[in-house]
């Protein structure tokens, strides 16, 4: 360096002033272009640097100078930064991976990262196998909970995924049984039983589908319902049947209408319709909405949400059909709801017979075209088929609940006044026939059927009185 600058300080003494001026400029420019990279570099590379103690290796910040453990005097460390994805090395002041963005952390980092995983994969067994043991004895609850916490510890275990998809299946959670089932299917591509696996996966999805499709309809259902609701309430109404008394039975047909006998009954109001699948969707929507029980038989099956049989049904989307395939218990639940209650049969063929023993409630005259037989129909589509005291659909359309036990030979020793029917008995007595009967002798206001209480029939439902 001495041998460069004596050439160099001869080499300034033989050039003219103006040279001499140029090349120290650019001298003095160079050594301050070199001092600023340096110093930049050391800027940097304290950024990068931590402290570590030489006797117990506890590494510290850069601006502290000795162990806070043995007061040895700390020594700098270069920090080595790494993406923890693709394990690509960083440079200094980098804090972002150049390739897919990832944070950068430290090869130690990494390390005690990597044991963390190793140690919640253990872990993460002794649940599996915890879980599986309840899923033998069919504990569910307890099984999901345990699979649950392997799922948090390390969730890439074929076997977990497996299990737990399983469990869902069977809780009818579809889409998260999918969802487990085909993390399985990505984490062991070659197993013996993808296939099915797969199969299942496919099974399910149809069940997701169609759970989906009637989620759809029943949103559609309920704006069809509520829509309708106001014109089906402002239409039915009850008409009023006067205290006296009327005739019930009929003495030239079948034993249980025998012996044809007076009865006085009690005023009274009744349904001037059968009740529509909009008046009973309202029902239905405010026993979910509020678990309110309170209207319902206390004797009536336990956990019973009164949704008809096929609630899914197309038919419960017409909101003026009369409702169906709701059993005796639903029925009272409705009644009770509304401030009613139903019919005792006295009752029901007073109001569909009148007093003048009236063999249809249009009339002794046998006429198909008075009552909704075949296909459903709105209620009170058939005017001319009224009773007496303008109740509709009393023949034909369907069948309806009344409040009274069952005995085929109650008229024998039937109270003259009010009759209830039996305290006690098997069955229910339903009456007005249906939709589905086309003889005219089985569907006179005479008639007398009986069904189980808790059997809900596609050709069955009711109306209230009060």
């Amino acid at each position: 360096m001495l041998e460069f600058l004596n050439k160099y300080i001869v080499f300034l003494q033989n050039t003219s002033y103006k040279k001499k001026v140029l090349l120290c400029s650019s001298l003095i420019l160079c050594w301050i272009s070199v001092s600023a990279t340096s110093l930049a570099e050391v800027e940097s590379s304290k950024q990068e640097l931590h402290n570590e103690c030489p006797e117990c290796g506890a590494k510290y910040s850069y601006d502290i100078k000795f162990c806070g453990k043995d007061g040895s005097k700390l020594v700098e460390t270069q920090k080595s930064s790494i993406c923890p994805k693709c394990k690509q090395k960083g440079v200094p002041g980098e804090v972002f991976c150049r390739g897919d963005g990832e944070r950068l952390v430290t090869v130690e980092e990494i390390k005690v990262n990597e044991q963390m995983l190793i140690e919640n994969r253990q872990k993460a067994f002794v649940h599996i196998k915890e879980g599986i043991t309840f899923l033998d004895s069919e504990d569910y609850g307890k099984a999901l909970a345990e699979f649950k916490k392997a799922v948090a510890l390390y969730e890439d275990i074929p076997k977990l995924q497996y299990n737990i998809g399983l469990l869902y299946g069977k809780l009818g959670n579809h889409k998260n049984a999918i969802k487990h089932l085909r993390k399985y299917c990505n984490l062991s591509p070659d197993a013996e039983d993808k296939d099915k696996v797969l199969t299942k996966i496919a099974v399910l999805q149809g069940i997701l589908d169609k759970k989906n499709r009637l989620i759809k309809k029943y949103k559609d259902r309920n704006e069809v319902m509520t829509k309708a609701l106001p014109g089906i309430k402002e239409k039915s109404g009850m008409v009023f049947v006067p205290a006296g008394n009327f005739v019930m039975g009929n003495n030239s047909i079948k034993r249980e209408q025998r012996p044809s006998h007076t009865v006085y009954v009690d005023a009274f109001y009744i349904d001037k319709y059968e009740v529509t699948n909009a008046q009973y969707y309202e029902f239905l929507d405010y026993i979910e909405k509020t678990n309110d029980h309170s209207k319902c038989r206390e004797d009536e099956p336990i956990n019973k949400d009164h949704k008809p049989n096929n609630w899914e049904n197309d038919y419960y989307n017409h909101p003026e059909y009369p409702v169906v395939r709701i059993d005796w218990y639903d029925a009272c639940a409705y009644a009770g709801w509304v401030g009613k209650r139903l019919p005792t049969e006295a009752e029901w063929e007073k109001a569909a017979r009148g007093t003048d023993e009236r063999k249809w409630p249009w009339g002794n005259e046998w006429d198909h075209s008075k009552y909704n037989v075949g296909d459903p129909e709105p209620v009170g589509s058939h005017e001319d088929g009224k009773s007496p005291y303008g109740c509709h659909d009393m023949a034909g359309s369907v069948a309806e609940w009344c409040a009274d036990w069952a005995n085929m030979d109650y008229y024998v020793k039937s109270p003259k006044r009010n009759p209830k029917g039996p305290e006690k008995g098997e069955k229910k007595i339903i009456r007005g026939g249906s939709r589905f009967i086309t003889m005219g002798l089985l569907l006179r206001s005479t008639a007398r059927k009986a069904m189980h209480p808790n059997i809900g029939n596609r050709s069955v439902g009711f109306r209230c009185v009060k």
